[in-house]
């Protein structure tokens, strides 16, 4: 999901703002790899979390804004290629696009080029390659409003499931460094096997959940169901469907990451990562979670009896 450009088109693109004049990229130095393969264990699906600075270089205190969404890698030509397309969103709006990475084999280094679906436009690219160790930077020449800056991308594979990218720009050709797009990406996992009646529930269970039927919910918890929240607070039925049944409580589409799924006859566990967004008492809260749903299977139908919702650190 290296997309520098994003950033930079939802950064200075505003009410009155103007397109960013583009000026030659600058180059890192060449590196003596063969790096053709660098941006193989990004190819597939991803969840994409991003930070975006909105008022960068601007001497005032920070605006950051939070998007979610999903990243599709693709490789092409041999690796000698690839695209992204990226598409994430956020209370501040919605951020679409297309990346080419094209790899120069003569200088071994890469450039990484956006357009935005807002207006089609390219953007100068950034420049560079890999250490081998997993860790990329990559730098260019843009101007922020009159303003000609250095742009630096840093894109850093934490494990074979999550990477990290993270931009700066500098208007002191790279003396100082200030970051304003911070994204981490994890791969969505395979999609877990399960008895088609216990799916059916588990699907029913999420979609009653965005809906907010309370109806549907109530036939999906058990009589004595038990919900721990993340602050150690508990909820049973009567207390858990109340939420719902207040106007001003929404829990937003989500996605579950890292699915899990045990069966044993009659019992079942479900559950995996999530990032939780929900509005309760005209506040919009967010919350990155592990969730955990017991199912018992009662008279042929699968209902939950426990949940266990625990904060994942920042």
């Amino acid at each position: 999901m290296s997309v520098r450009w994003l950033a930079l088109a939802l950064l200075v693109a505003g009410p009155g703002g103007s397109a960013i004049a583009q000026s030659a990229p600058a180059t890192s130095a060449e590196t003596t790899r063969d790096g053709q393969r660098d941006f193989d264990f990004e190819i597939g699906e991803w969840t994409t979390d991003v930070r975006v600075l909105r008022n960068p270089l601007s001497g005032q205190p920070p605006v950051w804004a939070e998007y979610r969404g999903t990243s599709v890698v693709r490789g092409l030509m041999d690796s000698r290629a690839n695209s992204v397309a990226l598409s994430v969103a956020g209370p501040a709006g919605k951020i679409e696009g297309i990346s080419l990475r094209l790899y120069d084999p003569g200088a071994r280094r890469w450039s990484l080029n956006f357009a935005s679906l807002g207006d089609g436009a390219m953007t100068p690219p950034v420049i560079g390659g890999f250490d081998g160790k997993g860790r990329g930077i990559f730098y260019g020449d843009d101007r922020l409003g009159a303003r000609e800056i250095r742009v630096r991308f840093v894109i850093t594979q934490v494990s074979a499931d999550e990477a990290r990218f993270e931009q700066a720009f500098s208007a002191d050709n790279g003396a100082t460094w200030e970051v304003n797009w911070i994204a981490v990406d994890r791969r969505v996992q395979s999609v877990v096997a399960l008895p088609a009646d216990l799916a059916q529930a588990v699907d029913a269970h999420n979609r009653a959940t965005i809906a907010k039927d309370i109806g549907a919910l109530g036939a999906l918890v058990t009589d004595d169901y038990l919900l721990v929240n993340s602050d150690a607070t508990t909820q049973d039925k009567s207390s858990y469907l109340a939420d719902f049944e207040k106007p001003d409580f929404r829990i937003e589409p989500f996605t579950i990451e890292q699915p899990i799924a045990r069966v044993d006859g009659d019992t079942a566990v479900t559950g995996g990562l999530m990032a939780l967004r929900w509005t309760q008492a005209g506040r919009q809260e967010s919350r990155r979670l592990r969730i955990a749903n017991v199912w018992i299977k009662q008279g042929g139908r699968w209902r939950i009896a426990y949940t266990q919702l625990t904060r994942v650190p920042d």
